[in-house]
């Protein structure tokens, strides 16, 4: 892999694949198993779930201090390790016996606030630093095989531990207690093995501003960059609507659906499986085709997800099976190319900035929507809905209106411009001519279509025009 032949890129791999344990493992449905552990209600896992994207509010003046003064590979360092050894607090708290649970789950919000909000510092410095060391031509090839190695590391840890966790709840007394410590405690190991490698990542020179303007016009600045401010609206709006519904899914499954936690951590490693297979064909076709057509296409798939799980039954094995496999490979393209669209339209100077601006519009959005749902989902505890001549229950209602906002917040998208795009009917017609759907050419061709999609550029390029 010529990944490999570059130090720095294979220190960024591994501390990827580290960081994606500790993540995993301290995130998604093991959050959720946490918190309900905590004993904590369908508001505060709301609260709980907007805290990492409200954190991104102190992304604006780590973003400005790194522009004036660089040194990102420091911040980016100290923050991550902070953030990490958090985790030894709130294990301590979860642990200690005298506090109650509603005094655990106070403190352990505000300990996992501060986490977060450490994190947040350290990722606007990580990616513009990153992104530095890439050369532009390479991100999508690079960050879909990061992506890609992280989500076979967070699909194994998903499914061992998440079996550990459900075998300790049912065969020993106090067995969460025990799977709770032993999967903490693994995370902030892994935390700090990330450590070890993001160390030895050098930085690149940055090239300093010979003039420095204002505070006022460092933070006004991707503000006034008419097609930025697109983009932000489209974030602001988007996320909003995706987390309207996210938060609550693994919730539902547990509690509505009565589906097992190991049966959860298998929906969630399989989801990390159908991620990492597309993870890095949408890598390939970003550095080909660009990103916009792939982010709108996948996007598709995602407005309507959460309205699928409504017809999802108690006990129901082959459509939750389904909606992982659908869900993990389009999200992929989502979260791939939105990234490498930010890093397109941002001025390479003020990179740390525009990254910082959108993170922090696309937060708020993402903050706000779970803390509205769980207030929603409280009012209506004890309604009855009714959806088409059907009794719905309050989660189910959420998901419809998520599927709703995002439906309308897509919309957007087509407003911002990205430089050398294609449209969609552009890139349909792209993969129209991928010889990989054609097996006579061997399971090679079929699993690695963009090989097919580098030798039509030339065509394309040649016959479109530069859309407006």
């Amino acid at each position: 892999m010529e990944i490999l032949k570059n130090k720095d890129l294979k220190y960024s791999l591994y501390d990827g694949i580290f960081a994606s344990i500790f993540a995993n493992l301290t995130g998604g449905v093991f959050l959720t198993a946490f918190a309900l552990y905590l004993g904590m209600n369908d508001s505060l896992i709301g609260l709980l779930a907007s805290i990492p994207f409200a954190a991104t509010l102190l992304q604006l003046p780590a973003s400005v201090f790194i522009t004036k003064k660089g040194e990102r590979k420091r911040i980016a360092y100290l923050n991550a390790a902070i953030a990490r050894l958090m985790w030894v607090f709130i294990l301590i708290v979860a642990l200690v016996p005298a506090l109650s649970l509603p005094a655990k789950s106070a403190t352990v919000l505000g300990l996992f606030f501060l986490s977060h909000s450490f994190a947040a510092i350290s990722y606007v410095s990580w990616l513009s630093w990153t992104s530095d060391l890439i050369p532009e031509g390479r991100l999508g090839d690079f960050f879909g095989t990061r992506n890609m190695l992280n989500g076979i590391a967070g699909m194994v840890v998903i499914i061992i531990f998440g079996n550990l966790l459900n075998f300790a709840k049912l065969h020993f007394p106090g067995g969460l207690t025990i799977g709770f410590s032993f999967i903490i405690g693994t995370a902030i190991l892994a935390g700090l093995m990330s450590l070890v490698f993001l160390h030895r990542i050098s930085e690149p020179q940055k090239e300093l501003s010979a003039s420095s303007p204002s505070l006022r016009e460092k933070l006004l600045g991707p503000l006034r960059e008419a097609n930025f401010r697109k983009l932000l609206l489209f974030s602001l709006c988007w996320n909003f609507s995706v987390n309207f519904a996210s938060p609550f899914f693994t919730l539902y499954m547990l509690r509505d659906l009565t589906l097992s936690l190991g049966f959860v951590s298998t929906l969630a490693m399989i989801s990390s499986g159908s991620d990492l297979t597309a993870m890095k064909l949408w890598g390939k076709l970003s550095d080909r085709i660009k990103n916009k057509a792939i982010i709108q296409i996948s996007s598709w798939v995602a407005v309507f997800l959460p309205f699928m799980w409504i017809f999802v039954r108690p006990g129901s094995i082959v459509i939750p099976i389904f909606l992982h496999i659908l869900g993990g490979g389009f999200w992929a393209g989502i979260q791939l190319c939105t990234n490498n669209l930010i890093l397109r339209i941002s001025p390479k100077q003020r990179r740390a900035l525009f990254i910082s601006t959108h993170n922090i519009i696309a937060g708020l959005g993402a903050a706000i929507s779970p803390i509205l749902a769980g207030l929603i989902l409280k009012l209506l505890s004890s309604a009855d809905i009714l959806f088409i001549s059907e009794k719905i229950i309050p989660l189910q209602f959420i998901f419809i209106i998520s599927t709703t906002f995002r439906f309308f917040s897509l919309q957007l998208l087509r407003k911002v411009h990205e430089p050398e795009e294609v449209t969609v009917s552009q890139f349909i017609r792209i993969l129209r001519n991928v010889r990989g759907l054609n097996t006579s050419n061997g399971f090679n061709a079929m699993l690695h279509p963009f090989v097919a999609v580098g030798k039509t550029e030339g065509n394309r390029d040649s016959q479109m025009k530069t859309p407006e």
